[in-house]
Formats: C-alpha cells, structure tokens, sequence
C-alpha cells in the first residue's frame, strides 16, 4: 500500500515548494542535513556490523544460520570502513560536532563560541571532538581485530569473552545514536520516534506491575500486616501533624501592595491576596515579593507601591504602634506539613484497600492495582498529560525544593506510559489468562517458584499470544504522541503548528503532517507484521 502511494507522494512534494517547505520544517531537516545523516549512517552502519558479529563469534555453534550468513557479509563491511572513518574523518565530523554541540549547555559551556552568530563550537572544541571519535575509533578496531584473531587461533571461553565485550560496546553505542544523539537530519521525527519508544517500553513494564500486583492472594497474614503499616503511617502523619505551628501575622494596611516573604506557604499567600480572611476588603489585594520580614517592614515606610507585609509574629515587636496587625494565623510549616499530607494519604489509602480487600477476600494491593487500571482507563489521554505535566509535576518541582524539575519531554513520556500502562495491563491479563493452568501445575511440580513459573512458563506464551494487541498499542499510541504538543515538546505536531503560525499556509503544513504520520504508521504495522508472522504459534 505504501509503495503504491509513493508515486503521489513524490509527485506532491516535487511539484509544490509549499508542501516542499513544509516537509522540512515538520520533519526537522536543519542546514547540513545530508553530511549528518550520511555520518550518522556511517556510524550506524559500523556499529551494526560490529553488533552482528560479536554476536555470532560469542554463540558459536549456537549461531543461528542467517546470522551466520549475515556475519560473512558484514565482516568486510566492518574491516573496510574502520580504516577508511579513520584516514577520511570528514566523513563523519560533522555527525559528531552537531551532536557533541547539542549536547552540552550551550549558555554556559566553554566549549560553546558565543561571539559567533549563530553559536558553534570554538576550534579547540571541534579539535578535541576530532581527536576523541580517532580514538575511539582506534580503540574499537583494536578490539574488534583483536577478537577476530583469538577466534582464528583459540575459539571458545577466551573469545566468548571478548565477544561479549565487543557486543556491550557496539550495543551501547547503538542504543545512544538511535534513542539520545542529536539528529540533526530529523530533529522532529528523532522526538516522535523517542517519545513512542520510550513510553511503550515504560508502559509494559508498569502494565506487567498492574497485573502480576493483580495476581496476588490473600493469606491469613495478610489483613494484619497491612492494617498494621497502615496505621503506623497514619501515627506518623499524627506526629508531624502535632508539630509546633508558625505564627503570621498581617500588618500595616491593604490601601497598596501587600510583601510576602520568600519561603510563604503558597496556600498562605493566596488567602491574603484573595482576602480570605477576616476582616478582608472586598475584591483581591496586590502582593509583592521580600526576601525576609525585615525588608518588607522597611517597604512598607519606603516604597510608596507597599502598605503592607504578611510576616513571622516574631519579627514584628515593637513594631505594632507603626504598623497595626490586620490579621493573625498559625500554620504547620511547609517541612511538617508535606510529610503529613504524604503520610496521611498514603496510610489513609493503604488501610482502605486493606479493608476492601478483607470485605471481599482480595489482596490489597490487587484491589489497589485493579482500581488504577479501571481509574486511569475512564480518563482522557489529553486530562493525564496536562495534570502530570503541569501540577503533578509543579508539585514534585516545590517539594524538592526545585531539585528534581522533569523536561516536558520527560513529563510527557511518563504520563503517555501511565495512561497506556491500564490498558496493556488489561492485555498481559488476557494473555496470562489464556496459558493453560495445567503448565502452570507442572511448574509447581517441578518445584519451581512462582517467579520462577511467571518468567520461564506464563510470559513467555502469554508475550507470543498478546503480540498483535500489543501492536496496536504501538501505533495508537505513535498517534497519541501527538498530544505532547500541549506541553510545548517540538514532536512533528509541534512543529506543524509551529510552521503554519510562521507561514499562514493554511493546507499544506497540516496534510504534510497527515502523510508523515500515515507512513509511520504504515511502516511500524508492516513491522510489526513481521514480528506477528516471526512468532506465529498456528501449527505448520
């Protein structure tokens, strides 16, 4: 089908420079393009030769015979290109320099030129990137004929193991050019790709959680230990709860800006600005930052713009004849209260699901894990990447004190995988579901554990049974990428839209993005077709 559709394809894009422009633009093709990715393929092109290799010199005579007959095709590939990337390295410097530059914080990094426009690498940098990739490169064929030679003289254990050494090293270098390099070739289509490889992966393994979490059983100690842990983490929310509270009090007067101190619980601030409090005027009130009390009662007498300062009790003695107090409150501070609200809800929730769980002889966690999936599966993918993108992740952001602050690529990824994890642990369920019990009995009778029974007997047959659901997941989830594009994450929609607000084309920008996400998708259902047919259980 898609190579039926090529030809209008190409007949499109040749013949119109709007949908050429387009192209561009959505895909992520920066100046330079074609030495990018002509290095880019190089790099590729090595370490997967390599890969393949290690990977038959390390199984031997287990080596299956396509393998074989692959491995003699690349081996002069490998044996050609390693020389050549080392005497021509133009071939590949330009690959290097844009990743290398992509790679390092290009406001602060001294390896940044900043005086040019635009901003590129200074000499010494790209010198260095030069001399790196050489040696690299140097130390990677020596491996590589070193290995080969062991196995002319002395195959077995020794070339096992530097097979094996050889393998990590070109696996890890593959895994960071296809899933963290810079693709300067195709900036959007790297995220889009990323994104979706990233979250599904993620989503399986939370899936897996969800069910084996549903597959747990009631024991007769089961009740008392959770109820147990439930209420000691209620008494330590009970502690924290009874901490010695903070006294604020509001002084001055509301006729101007009201100072709020650096470190004013949010909560604090809004009830003052809001005005709800007693006493309050009608309508919101202005409020400014202060770094401490002390400076917020000097604004109060310099500053024509403030009246007024919402500050520690402590620090205002003396001060009440000039500056009356309007309004007094105390509240936990901000180290007691988030560890109270976190214990609380966290013991609150744990003894709930032990109760439900003895009401209807289930374990807990099984109750809990069955109650996020039916949760998460009535809520809209859109709802989920907002909350955890923005407050959720807002959230996180404060309570560390800034210290873990995601990239909205990252938050996008974790709430697509979240979102898509209900769903696949409904699948793995279906497939677990479907294993005969009596192989699961045989396990047992082998004297194997349940792990032991889940990860030799049940996934491997329920993985072959839930392949092609976990396919569609795959490309429906490709399309949910999409909405990424509300966090600002520069995936090909992003871009779409991007470009159409600079261009006002109002047709070209966005059929270019349909054609470009129906050949994805094409492209990922014709592979994973193959995978269907690769691990058809139907007898010959």
């Amino acid at each position: 089908m898609l190579l039926a559709a090529a030809p209008f394809i190409v007949l499109l894009f040749a013949s119109s420079s709007k949908y050429m422009r387009s192209l561009k633009a959505i895909v992520g093709i920066e100046p330079g393009a074609p030495a990018l990715f002509s290095g880019f393929c190089l790099i590729i092109l090595l370490l997967t030769s390599g890969f393949l290799l290690a990977r038959c010199w390390r199984l031997e005579n287990d080596c299956p015979a396509w393998l074989h007959q692959l491995s003699r095709l690349t081996l002069p590939v490998h044996l050609i290109l390693v020389p050549v990337l080392m005497v021509v390295p133009s071939l590949t410097s330009a690959f290097i320099e844009s990743d290398l530059y992509h790679a390092v914080n290009a406001l602060e990094s001294p390896l940044i030129d900043r005086s040019e426009r635009p901003w590129v690498l200074t000499p010494d940098a790209i010198a260095a990137a030069g001399i790196g990739f050489k040696a690299g490169l140097g130390v990677y064929g020596t491996l590589f004929l070193a290995c080969y030679l062991v196995g002319l003289r002395s195959p077995g254990r020794i070339r096992g193991r530097a097979a094996h050494i050889l393998q990590a090293i070109s696996g890890g270098l593959l895994l960071y050019l296809v899933f963290f390099a810079y693709w300067g070739f195709a900036t959007g289509i790297a995220i889009t790709f990323r994104a979706t490889v990233f979250a599904y992966v993620l989503a399986a393994l939370l899936g897996l959680i969800w069910t084996g979490l549903q597959t747990f059983r009631m024991t007769g100690r089961t009740v008392p230990v959770y109820a147990t842990i439930s209420i000691v983490l209620i008494a330590v929310a009970a502690f924290f709860w009874a901490q010695t509270r903070d006294t604020y009090v509001l002084v001055g007067s509301t006729d101007a800006r009201i100072a709020i101190i650096k470190g004013t619980p949010q909560s604090m601030a809004d009830r003052v600005r809001f005005g709800e409090y007693p006493g309050a005027p009608e309508g919101s009130l202005r409020i400014r930052s202060s770094p401490d009390a002390r400076t917020a009662l000097e604004q109060i007498a310099t500053v024509e713009s403030v009246s007024g300062a919402f500050i520690p009790k402590s620090t205002h003695v003396g001060d009440g004849e000039r500056y009356p107090v309007l309004w007094e409150t105390r509240f936990l501070p901000k180290t007691a209260k988030t560890p109270a609200i976190v214990f609380t809800a966290i013991g609150t929730l744990l003894l709930v699901l032990t109760l439900g769980g003895a009401q209807h002889g289930l374990h807990p966690l099984a109750v809990g894990s069955e109650f996020f999936v039916d949760t998460i599966r009535g809520i809209p993918m859109l709802v989920i990447i907002l909350y955890i993108g923005l407050p959720l992740s807002g959230a996180i952001k404060d309570a560390s004190g800034g210290g873990i602050d995601l990239p909205n690529m990252t938050r996008g990824v974790i709430a697509i995988a979240v979102g898509y994890s209900a769903y696949m642990a409904e699948i793995f369920r279906a497939g677990i579901d479907a294993v005969p019990s009596g192989q699961i009995e045989a396990g047992k009778s082998l004297g194997l554990s349940r792990w032991q029974s889940a990860r030799l007997i049940i996934l491997p047959q329920a993985i072959r049974i839930v392949i092609p659901p976990l396919g569609n997941e795959f490309i429906a989830m490709i399309k949910d990428t999409s909405l990424l594009s509300i966090l600002s994450v520069r995936d090909v929609t992003q871009r779409t839209r991007e470009f159409q607000a600079a261009s006002f084309l109002p047709f070209a920008p966005f059929n270019t993005a349909a054609i470009l996400y129906v050949v994805i998708t094409l492209a990922c259902a014709s592979f994973l077709k193959w995978i269907e047919r690769r691990y058809d259980r139907k007898p010959g």
